[in-house]
């Protein structure tokens, strides 16, 4: 890991937890004016407190597409992070607030599924299945009882 990546990162996290708390979270995403380490600070927010992935869906959706952009991937570094750490319902639930915070389809969600690897209408669909319950998103699933094609994806 870089120098410039480390300090970036921890620059975002004291301006998030400085920063956002005094003022909004439209000024935080002002503040970084299309820069691409705003991925960083959004998914070092989110990995925290998984409450602000809403507030920052719902801010980058009146922004321009490159904040757009970079919102949806610091979301998607975030659910990777907590998956890594089995985290599984956290991350679900950046999944699903992905899906339901845009109020017309676009660059968030579109950033978030080619973050995580999966198609846009393949994360959405997992997002509602991993509410109700199951195996967690993300996961493989092996069916050795004969039916289906012995692989499923959530």
């Amino acid at each position: 890991m870089s120098v410039k990546l480390i300090v970036s990162s921890a620059m975002g996290i004291a301006l998030f937890s400085g920063f956002v708390h005094a003022q909004s979270v439209e000024a935080f995403l002002a503040s970084y004016n299309q820069d691409p380490s705003l991925t960083i600070a959004v998914s070092d927010a989110v990995s925290s407190n998984v409450r602000e992935a809403e507030e920052f869906c719902r801010a980058a959706d009146d922004e321009v597409e490159q904040v757009q952009v970079y919102v949806g991937a610091g979301l998607a570094g975030a659910h990777q992070y907590l998956v890594s750490v089995n985290e599984f319902a956290e991350a679900s639930r950046i999944k699903l607030i992905t899906c339901t915070c845009e109020r017309t389809r676009g660059h968030i969600l579109s950033s978030f599924a080619n973050g995580i690897g999966e198609l846009e209408r393949d994360v959405c669909s997992s997002a509602w299945r991993g509410e109700s319950g199951g195996t967690p998103p993300g996961v493989f699933k092996i069916n050795l009882g004969g039916g289906g094609d012995g692989v499923s994806r959530n």
